[in-house]
């Protein structure tokens, strides 16, 4: 795919997944759209954008890649050529809706293994690795407010440009930490990637945004490699 076919694609999520949120709005039901809903919002994008394209693509919900012991990738695509499919890319899917503080860390390191799993599935694709948040401004403004050891995360998180992510220089942020002790063993573990904002979209009201859609392209650094080592694993399993 060609970079500006890959951010219609990720505009095209973006937007659906607004739509689904806009619809809860309307129905005074925001809180109650599931993650499944969201899925389908995916497939409908991938299909708009690989039929304006005239693509031969198998979209898949819910895969686990080979080799991985953890959840399910949410959206797959893959090229058909004839009994051959190739992975174009995929896409994690986050829907942030509650506004707590005290859980604030738990979704902050659910949106970064969503990262460090799409590193692993960008060395896998053909094309792309998207992350997806959808997440009522509440709950955006909970979970990214924070002076604490996340806050070089949520630095990244809250950039439009080009973001490198060196685990190494982040081992000190707890959602790091977190992240490689869960994955250790599931999925490849890259020490670095990067990450752009590649489409975004909000539902305004007079008061001010009420709801966002981010999608971001993720991509391992070519001379990152693989945290494997158990004495490099055990730098960020260590009791901080």
């Amino acid at each position: 795919m060609q970079p500006s076919q890959i951010s219609a694609l990720a505009e095209s999520i973006a937007w659906m997944l607004c739509s689904h949120a806009a619809h809860g709005m309307s129905t005074d039901s925001i809180k109650g759209v599931g993650e499944i809903t969201l899925r389908d919002a995916l497939i409908v994008a991938a299909a708009s954008i690989g039929a304006k394209q005239k693509r031969a693509w198998l979209l898949s919900r819910e895969i686990e890649p080979s080799g991985w012991t953890d959840a399910a990738v949410d959206l797959m695509i893959y090229r058909v050529s004839g009994a051959t499919e190739t992975l174009v890319g995929g896409t994690e899917l986050k829907w942030w809706r509650q506004a707590d503080v005290r859980n604030s860390s738990n979704r902050r390191t659910h949106l970064v293994r969503d990262f460090v799993r799409a590193a692993a599935l960008y060395n896998m694709s053909e094309s792309f690795a998207f992350v997806a948040l959808l997440s009522i401004t509440d709950s955006w403004t909970a979970t990214t407010d924070t002076r604490g050891r996340d806050k070089p995360i949520v630095d990244k998180l809250k950039s439009t440009s080009s973001e490198l992510w060196s685990l190494n220089q982040l081992i000190d942020c707890p959602s790091i930490r977190a992240t490689v002790k869960a994955l250790n063993g599931k999925v490849p573990i890259a020490s670095s990637f990067r990450t752009k904002l590649a489409a975004t979209c909000s539902l305004l009201d007079p008061t001010g945004v009420l709801c966002s859609a981010r999608v971001w392209e993720v991509s391992k650094v070519r001379n990152s490699h693989w945290i494997e080592d158990p004495d490099e694993i055990a730098k960020y399993t260590a009791p901080a």
